[in-house]
């Protein structure tokens, strides 16, 4: 099964016509007449990110394919990322609607964005058996009512076919937030946050969260999975931030 390309999703978007109401453009409010709720230009607009290096997803010169200087040095515990777009607007204001709003709108559309990456990114399909999103603290999660990565992963799982696992996965502790440390503090933040429940033997898993920035919190998930039997972790983010961060 082949994902259209950006360039044909773009020609396609206004063939994807609901058949009762017409779309509403998430950014612009304008009619999009697109199952996607973003109109061409917005859709245009968006700051993709070119393919960089397989492992962390950072720009690299050329056409990528190739692991970064860190990557190369240092591989993390993790296969492959992809995020198609980088952190910033008008992206980063559709997450932090999702992240703290719940906006079903902004999962959907940015969850069919991600999808699409993942099909343009893998030659061959499903490259994973179970998607995992990034689990929240009991208290995060009580105060904001839901998960914003478990809400991206329902509308992945829905245009991939691949079963999301809302539960394999639990946060064992609360963790103070971690925008303002570095990758280091982050990583001691996270030492034993992550749990699994149950065996997963030969599995490839996908993580899914909203955002990667130091790639913390991607290493620390994946060793606990690695450590629970799984033979490959990959990792799914809808944005990327660009800072580059030495491996631990």
């Amino acid at each position: 099964m082949q994902w259209p390309t950006r360039t044909s999703l773009r020609l396609q978007l206004d063939a994807m016509a609901w058949h009762l109401l017409p779309g509403i453009c998430v950014l612009c409010n304008a009619r999009s007449n697109a199952a996607l709720d973003l109109c061409g230009a917005c859709f245009d607009a968006l700051p993709w990110l070119a393919q960089g290096c397989p492992q962390c997803a950072l720009p690299l010169p050329g056409d990528g394919g190739q692991s970064c200087g860190a990557c190369a040095a240092r591989r993390p515990p993790f296969v492959r990322t992809v995020a198609p777009m980088r952190y910033a607007a008008p992206v980063s204001r559709m997450i932090l609607r999702l992240k703290f709003g719940g906006s079903s709108v902004d999962a959907r559309v940015l969850g069919g964005l991600l999808a699409q990456a993942i099909y343009e990114r893998y030659a061959v399909l499903p490259p994973v058996d179970r998607i995992v999103p990034v689990p929240l603290g009991y208290w995060r999660l009580l105060r904001r009512g839901h998960n914003q990565a478990a809400l991206l992963a329902r509308w992945i799982s829905h245009h991939t076919g691949i079963p999301a696992d809302y539960a394999v996965c639990t946060r064992r502790r609360n963790t103070v937030a971690q925008t303002d440390l570095g990758r280091r503090a982050r990583l001691l933040n996270l030492r034993g946050a992550f749990a699994v429940q149950g065996n997963l033997d030969g599995q490839r898993i996908a993580i899914v969260d909203d955002v990667m920035t130091t790639g913390a919190t991607a290493t620390s998930l994946a060793r606990v999975l690695l450590a629970s039997g799984a033979t490959e972790v990959h990792v799914w983010a809808v944005a990327r931030t660009l800072e580059p961060q030495p491996h631990p």
